[in-house]
């Protein structure tokens, strides 16, 4: 009897899983079918692909530590608006004093705007802390407040990055507001890039903000008429500095903002449109053709390394017109997103004929920087976060872009491409290969070692990978 129920539970399982998958392929056909066949053209804002020739000043901020001081000084030296939009926004010390220095702004009557988006898995600044920020002056929206039961509509985020101070300075790229962006946490931290921009197309990332600002898809949410939330409490005392706070933000303000300023007179910036449909995806367009005009060498970097059919077909027209092609990404390791490496451990056959250089990180931390505080002491495991790379050392992309299904099909996001510059370019191709020599090589033209994309991972983490790759790899388009 015992004998008999169990093969009962099983088959019933069984049933399940078989109706979820079905329900997800049919989900990801009717997906691919509206966005290809229902929407017709893109609309047209002159905001989501701007360039200008005038000369724009420009340093790159490949260090935690110094991002987060870079920010607090651009809040600070802001006189009359602030527009911030991330993807993540924590609730963490970094958080604190990024938020606690944008309400000093608001109470000196400076506009203060933040867009965070409302995907349920990451969101932390929930409406009760939004509350408390409108209290302070600051005024919050949230992108995209589709409930998980619209599984369709849910799917779409924005994964912009934004902190602009009077429509004249920027700070672009791949980090989001929390700890592990800073050098400040103590279990795991990534290796980042941002840009900080001033010049003309400032304007236009301006005008990008406004444009998601006013979307159907951004909504003001009451936390009196939100979710029961019980961190009213906590929320309260969220703009109140600690001992804790103080430490960072002092700690933060002291270091020397002595980073490099680098001219580019050929500056772009291209962002999505708001909304789902593949129609609205501008940057990956914009990738596409770059990578188009390569003729020697690109070299890139992102977290995740997922290829669809598109993508790979791009990067074997860069191998069979000569170009050599390396990428950086995590391995199992280092990464924060297991699922999206068994995806690419299952996929590295095809990936040899197109001769291209694969590094994995190690999950190592980076050179130690002197005289820095031991709060941005960080911790023993890290893993990269930057989404940027360098064409024929002369044309730098960096922006919030991962080479992964997601970033192509499903997230708004942005990417600043500055051309004819090979100062910088040198400056951004250095700190790459610093990172690639604390990695190993996955692909070396022909050779394959696969082994290699596990890193330092252990037979836990491995096998959760190889359970989870088979699903991970039908919905890929997810990832």
């Amino acid at each position: 009897m015992i004998r008999s129920m169990g093969r009962w539970s099983l088959r019933i399982v069984a049933a399940l899983v078989l109706l979820l998958l079905l329900f997800y392929a049919g989900l990801l056909a009717l997906m691919t079918f509206t966005e290809r066949s229902w929407l017709g053209d893109p609309p047209f804002h002159e905001a989501i692909d701007a360039r200008s020739s005038t000369p724009h000043d420009i340093t790159l901020i490949d260090d935690g530590a110094l991002a987060l001081a870079y920010r607090l000084q651009l809040i600070e030296s802001a006189q009359r608006t602030l527009e911030v939009e991330y993807f993540i926004y924590d609730l963490d010390r970094s958080s604190r004093v990024v938020t606690q220095a944008l309400a000093a702004r608001a109470a000196a009557g400076v506009k203060v705007r933040v867009l965070v988006d409302f995907s349920l898995p990451v969101l932390a600044l929930r409406p009760v802390y939004a509350q408390t920020l409108r209290d302070a002056g600051i005024d919050v929206r949230y992108y995209n407040t589709a409930s998980v039961a619209r599984l369709f509509s849910v799917q779409h985020r924005t994964h912009r990055k934004l902190l602009i101070a009077d429509g004249e300075a920027a700070i672009i790229g791949g980090r989001n507001i929390a700890d592990e962006y800073f050098d400040l946490s103590p279990d795991y931290n990534f290796l980042d890039s941002d840009a900080l921009v001033r010049g003309e197309v400032v304007a236009a990332m301006r005008e990008s903000f406004d444009l998601y600002w006013d979307s159907p898809w951004a909504r003001t949410l009451d936390a009196r008429t939100a979710a029961t939330d019980d961190g009213a409490r906590d929320a309260e005392g969220f703009l109140v500095p600690t001992v804790a706070d103080r430490a960072v933000a002092q700690a933060a303000r002291t270091l020397p903002l002595t980073l490099p300023v680098h001219q580019c007179g050929d500056v772009r910036f291209v962002t999505d449109y708001p909304g789902l449909a593949v129609r609205n995806r501008q940057v990956y367009n914009a990738i596409v053709d770059l990578l188009a005009e390569a003729k020697a060498e690109v070299l890139a970097e992102s977290p995740y390394f997922v290829l669809r059919g598109d993508g790979l077909d791009a990067l074997q027209s860069l191998t069979d017109r000569g170009v050599r092609l390396s990428v950086l990404t995590n391995s199992l390791y280092s990464t924060d997103a297991y699922y999206t490496v068994g995806p690419l451990f299952f996929s590295l056959a095809p990936l040899q004929p197109t001769g291209m250089h694969l590094y994995a990180y190690s999950g190592g931390p980076p050179e130690p920087v002197a005289a820095r505080s031991a709060l941005f002491s960080g911790s023993e495991r890290w893993g990269v976060h930057s989404k940027r790379a360098v064409i024929d050392d002369a044309t730098v992309l960096l922006g919030t872009y991962n080479i992964d299904p997601r970033s192509a099909n499903l997230n708004s996001e942005l990417i600043l491409v500055c051309r004819d510059a090979p100062a910088l370019a040198a400056v951004l191709r250095r700190d790459l290969e610093a990172r690639m020599a604390r990695s190993e090589p996955v692909l070396d033209g022909a050779t394959l070692a696969r082994r290699a994309l596990l890193g330092r991972a252990d037979w836990r983490d491995q096998l959760v990978m190889l359970i989870v790759a088979p699903v991970a790899s039908a919905f890929d388009i997810l990832l």
